[in-house]
């Protein structure tokens, strides 16, 4: 399966369904309802997964909940799918999203948000900006 797609969870803790459009790995998978996370080892215990055949989208379901192919229906309009092991499918993203955190640490240039650069000073006070606001007073 591809790491970028688009998947239904439903929220391990809350049983809510979350619709995930065009996941990348390394962006965060929490519920929008408890803010539990979602793509937990976890989930291999307690969930199952369907791809839906006509479009790819996944379905991450807690195994009590009822899905059947040729019943069941994808946002796309089709009833067919396919199960698939949910072990898998977390092993990649997660690989995927190992390496996406590796080429940010690789990109990162020797910057300090907390500091100005040393090799530039600030031009007058730091207060004046706020002094010299044309909006204040009025």
């Amino acid at each position: 399966m591809a790491a970028e797609q688009s998947f239904l969870i439903e929220c391990p803790a809350c049983g809510i369904d979350n619709l995930l459009s065009d996941f990348t790995p390394g962006r965060s998978a929490v519920c929008n309802q408890c803010r539990e996370t979602l793509l937990d080892p976890g989930l291999v215990d307690t969930h199952k997964g369907h791809t839906c055949d006509d479009c790819g989208m996944a379905f991450i379901l807690k195994n009590e909940t009822e899905f059947l192919s040729g019943e069941s229906e994808c946002p796309c309009g089709s009833s067919e799918f396919s199960s698939f092991e949910i072990g898998p499918f977390l092993a990649d993203l997660q690989a995927a999203e190992v390496s996406n955190i590796a080429e940010e640490d690789t990109e990162e240039d020797d910057f300090d948000w907390c500091r100005s650069d040393p090799d530039n000073p600030l031009e007058g006070d730091y207060n004046n900006i706020f002094d010299d606001d044309p909006g204040f007073g009025r």
